[in-house]
């Protein structure tokens, strides 16, 4: 089978635009990303956030010169520990700063010396230096985690003084605005780092400065001074499996990356082919990685594989949430109990029912009551991250005109559980209804597990103890890195993930052997990339 890329890291930013599908819903996202409002876009893993920044980045590059698009990465934020108990608005800061220079460099555009007193709290006068400055403050807060507590940040300018150097850096040079593209903005266990980055948010708005974040279902925590419906635009990044073009949408996704062998594979099982796209449920990494792992395009191979992915792969990734995460750990893994013995089983009764009534009926939903507990709430929003399940909308009335949130069960894991999961999709799918689900009411009895879980889940020290859990993994748990890197990096004496961390390239580079620099250095970028989506959750 092809090769595709998984993460939009991997791609080359000049082939972007040859690989993007567009459909409506994407081109009104697009949209929002290059107004003058700010946009939130939320969305679970692998549903192509980082794409669509990457498509508007690209997007103003090209139509839009007055604008200069800066992206900026937050995804260490894992790895941030300071004394410092404004660090993540300060590394975040800093950061974006950085890249700002540096883009306006790279464009040849010119920062007077005014300007650049403003993005010097020293008053430094000359670009390179304050590049240089905020290079530092960056670099210390990112190895933070290997012990130095201490980050100097008086050098970093105040918020006003930065909106103030970018009106001008804007008037001087001719530019309309700034859009900064904010990846990986929120670390979705770490509500300390999410409130402070939604109070940097805010504090950006400027009439030459736009702020686009891409953040995940579960992030919560917006802070005293932010709300999501009136200080920003708010998008969510789903693709509804009943939308008529579907699956002709996802064929396009597959085929942009797909050789030659594989499209007429494709073409001549395309029965196969929708089972599979209807079963990742809107989610175009789960479809490329399902169809990467097929052996061979038969009706066996796929059942098997359906089976294998959506009744054991997909869920122990979300349980693998808790082993990293401790304090979420009980949540997590009821979550997974609940949907397995309650929901999917009552799903699974209903649509039996319906089959031996000759009713053409089937439900991939459910409903929770709006009163049910908070610690309920708050596993089905890990459920909704990790994309198990989406949220459809919320206060739907059910039976005896109760109010709560529906809920969508990932396509895949609703077919695999049948005999024969490729032969009954289409017709299963073709009977889906969204009125139909199971309710779970406010006291229903799976809840008692739970109940009493108290938020203290979610602080901070908790969040260290799980971080030093985590580096103590073996590396064998980066599962993108191929067997002969894994190898390689033993032979240098790497086991651990904080071996991995605490080794920089030159040491990495002069220890892995009889690779040269240019293999070793790849080595190194792809650990890197592996490890912090591995600490991501």
């Amino acid at each position: 089978m092809s090769t595709f890329y998984l993460r939009t890291e991997s791609i080359k930013p000049e082939d972007i635009l040859d690989l993007s599908v567009m459909n409506e819903s994407d081109l009104n996202i697009l949209s929002s990303l290059l107004s003058p409002e700010p946009c939130l876009l939320e969305g679970s893993r692998g549903t192509g956030k980082s794409f669509l920044m990457r498509v508007a980045e690209l997007n103003l590059e090209r139509d839009q010169p007055k604008s200069i698009p800066v992206y900026v990465s937050f995804n260490i934020s894992s790895l941030i520990d300071t004394d410092d108990h404004l660090q993540f608005y300060h590394w975040m800061l800093a950061k974006s700063l950085k890249a700002l220079i540096n883009k306006l460099r790279k464009n040849g555009l010119v920062v007077s010396k005014h300007s650049s007193n403003l993005l010097s709290n020293d008053e430094r006068e000359r670009e390179d230096e304050i590049e240089n400055d905020l290079k530092k403050i960056v670099k210390d807060f990112e190895n933070s985690y290997r012990g130095a507590s201490n980050v100097d940040t008086d050098l970093l300018p105040d918020i006003e003084d930065v909106k103030d150097a970018i009106q001008l850096i804007c008037e001087e040079n001719g530019l309309d605005r700034i859009y900064f593209f904010f990846d990986e903005a929120a670390h979705v266990f770490r509500p300390e780092q999410q409130r402070q980055f939604f109070s940097l948010y805010k504090d950006l708005r400027s009439p030459f400065i736009t702020c686009n974040a891409a953040i995940y279902p579960g992030v919560t925590y917006f802070g005293d001074s932010f709300e999501p419906l009136h200080d920003c635009i708010f998008k969510k990044l789903e693709r509804n499996i009943k939308d008529s073009d579907y699956l002709t949408y996802f064929q396009a996704i597959v085929y942009n990356q797909a050789d030659d062998k594989l499209k007429v594979t494709i073409d001549q099982n395309k029965s196969l082919f929708n089972t599979l796209a209807l079963g990742c449920g809107g989610n175009p990494r789960m479809l490329l990685k399902t169809i990467q792992d097929l052996p061979k395009f038969r009706t066996n191979e796929v059942n098997s594989l359906i089976k294998d992915f959506y009744r054991g792969k997909i869920w122990t990734e979300h349980t693998e949430l808790g082993e990293k995460y401790k304090g979420h750990q009980k949540l997590i893994d009821w979550g997974r109990d609940f949907l397995e013995n309650e929901v999917l089983s009552a799903i699974n009764k209903y649509n039996e029912s319906r089959k031996e009534k000759d009713l053409n009926e089937t439900s991939v939903y459910f409903w929770i009551h709006k009163d049910s507990p908070e610690t309920v709430k708050e596993s089905l929003r890990l459920l909704t991250y990790t994309g198990i399940i989406r949220k459809i909308d919320s206060s739907i009335r059910a039976t005896r005109s109760e109010l709560g949130s529906r809920y969508e069960v990932k396509f895949g894991c609703i077919i695999a559980l049948q005999a024969n999961p490729s032969n009954e999709a289409i017709a299963f799918f073709n009977a889906l209804s969204v009125k139909k689900f199971p309710e779970f009411g406010k006291n229903h009895s799976a809840y008692r597990a739970i109940s009493d879980l108290k938020k203290e889940m979610k602080s901070e020290e908790n969040f260290k103890e799980s971080l030093a859990n985590m580096m103590s993994k073996p590396i064998s748990v980066l599962q993108l890195l191929t067997h002969w890197q894994k190898e390689k990096l033993n032979e240098a004496g790497i086991e651990t993930l904080r071996d991995l961390h605490n080794k920089t390239e030159s040491e990495l580079i002069e220890k892995i052997y009889n690779v040269g620099p240019a293999r070793a250095r790849i080595i190194k970028n792809a650990a890197n990339a592996e490890l912090l989506e591995y600490l991501s959750g």
